[in-house]
């Protein structure tokens, strides 16, 4: 059997899913990356239907597809 090979983004959306909703700023101090680079691929996901976006004034918030809030 072959290894799975886990991705950045997968790590990304598996955060997501386990916080039902989280801001881009917490999702890249937990990954250990640059928040504009959660936000990027947060804006990807969304536009392929894996997981939802919020922006208010302060925050980017990513929320979880299997979340009901």
């Amino acid at each position: 059997m072959s290894p799975i090979i886990q991705t950045e983004a997968d790590r990304l959306i598996s955060l997501v899913d386990t916080k039902g909703k989280i801001t881009a700023k917490e999702a890249a101090k937990v990954l250990g990356i640059k928040e504009r680079q959660v936000e990027e691929w947060a804006d990807f996901l969304e536009k392929h239907g894996i997981l939802n976006l919020k922006l208010n004034f302060f925050n980017l918030k990513l929320i979880s597809k299997k979340s009901k809030s």
